[in-house]
């Protein structure tokens, strides 16, 4: 899949049964893919998924142009959206009256968005590109890029790493006794570069080896960057969708290629 773009759709899924749907929409730095997931049956009735974007933006414009399922109607939209300029506010110190307080947190003067995560007791405070915030629909709810990973942390171990991977870059969340201890984001074009990475993440996170290891994205077992991380940890599985998203649509590709956008569908 990577550098490509894949297009999966259920033959008998029809336009006008989109109302009854929900549309989840990933957007990273260098990747862009979506799915139709059914509200009720959790059935999932498409998925695009395109990887080496040189430019998210304009990628994100030309589908949203010519993709005619873009355009349907939905029971709710949501996009998880890539961005460096986020933080983590802790319940007790946060004041949703005054959101502006916290723009120099943020470096920036335009719209910060809020989400809360009850579970985990903190929100997130972050803002988009201006290029990529125009291009979603008015209709959106916005989510930053941990969103997805934040929600599916219930289902890992006590102490655990969750990698989330695109063609050249990965998303990682650390869990440590249930609770959120480091989350970011890192551009890796290559196992060197994910080599060093991973040897920062270990250092400063105190890993070792016996630590549960998930997977999912664009990661496959035994190529580079899989034989990279058995080279530190011995416990290694793929993450798969949760909840009821086990499509035919899916037999016959690699499940956790498309978990991190799926568990979008779990987001509140």
């Amino acid at each position: 899949m990577s550098k490509n773009s894949l297009l999966l759709i259920d033959p008998n899924f029809k336009a006008e049964a989109s109302v009854n749907c929900h549309l989840l929409l990933k957007i990273t730095n260098d990747s862009f893919s979506y799915a139709i997931v059914n509200k009720d049956s959790g059935e999932i009735n498409l998925i695009f998924d395109k990887q080496g974007c040189t430019t998210v933006e304009e990628d994100l414009k030309t589908e949203f142009e010519t993709d005619k399922y873009l355009s349907l109607n939905y029971s709710s939209v949501k996009a998880a959206v890539h961005t460096t300029n986020f933080v983590f506010i802790p319940d007790e110190w946060f004041d949703e009256d005054n959101l502006s307080v916290y723009s120099q947190y943020l470096g920036t003067e335009g719209k910060i968005y809020s989400k809360h995560n009850e579970a985990l007791g903190f929100n997130t405070l972050f803002s988009l590109d201006k290029n990529i915030e125009q291009q979603l629909p008015e209709t959106a709810i916005v989510y930053p890029q941990s969103a997805p990973l934040l929600a599916v942390s219930n289902h890992l171990a006590d102490h655990a790493l969750l990698m989330d991977f695109t063609s050249a870059s990965f998303n990682v969340l650390y869990i440590k006794d249930k609770k959120v201890h480091f989350q970011n984001h890192y551009q890796s074009e290559t196992a060197e570069e994910f080599n060093y990475f991973l040897l920062l993440l270990i250092d400063q996170l105190a890993l070792n080896e016996v630590i549960p290891v998930y997977l999912q994205g664009i990661i496959n077992e035994d190529d580079d960057y899989y034989n990279c991380l058995l080279k530190y940890f011995n416990q290694l599985y793929f993450f798969l969708p949760t909840e009821k998203q086990n499509s035919e649509l899916l037999a016959d590709m690699p499940k956790h290629y498309f978990s991190g956008l799926l568990a979008l569908d779990l987001c509140e």
